[in-house]
């Protein structure tokens, strides 16, 4: 939200198309963002981008778009153009948008509570980390015995910072 009311994106009662200044992109479901977020949404950046151009590619100046949901091209094309994805931290390996996009550095923010395996998959995508919470806060919450046994109740954060105490 910060981003946003820093003037992240431009705002549309100026007469502007609601235009991302800065190629800040979040992958997720609408109901899952901050109303100030929505305007990020790699959707909804998707979907105007491919209304504009079809208003622009029509003969005629009064045809309304018919497009409610934005195509896969335009879909990557936002993704791939952007600086900064914001996604949480399991929705990543999972994304379909994500598949086989490299990124310069993932930063997963409340790493304390997030199970090795689930971070995994964001870190992964990455040459570099960044992990950022505390490990002796809120641990990942794990509801089965089996799971607890196995690990899944320690997060990346605290085996790190187990295993490099003085880093």
């Amino acid at each position: 939200c910060k981003l946003v009311d820093g003037g992240v994106v431009a705002d549309p009662s100026h007469g502007n198309n609601r235009v991302v200044l800065d190629p800040i992109v979040r992958i997720g479901r609408e109901s899952a963002c901050h109303d100030k977020v929505q305007s990020l949404l790699a959707q909804n950046i998707a979907c105007e981008a491919e209304r504009r151009d079809f208003r622009g590619s029509s003969s005629s100046s009064s045809s309304s778009s018919p497009i409610e949901k934005p195509s896969v091209d335009y879909l990557h094309k936002v993704v791939s153009a952007a600086k900064v994805v914001g996604v949480s931290a399991l929705t990543a390996p999972r994304s379909p948008l994500l598949a086989g996009q490299h990124f310069d550095v993932v930063i997963v923010d409340e790493a304390g509570q997030i199970s090795q395996p689930a971070v995994l998959g964001a870190i992964m995508a990455a040459d570099t980390f960044v992990l950022v919470g505390d490990h002796m806060q809120l641990p990942p919450l794990v509801v089965s015995d089996v799971a607890e046994e196995a690990g899944y109740g320690i997060s990346m954060l605290m085996h790190l910072a187990e295993g490099f105490p003085n880093a």
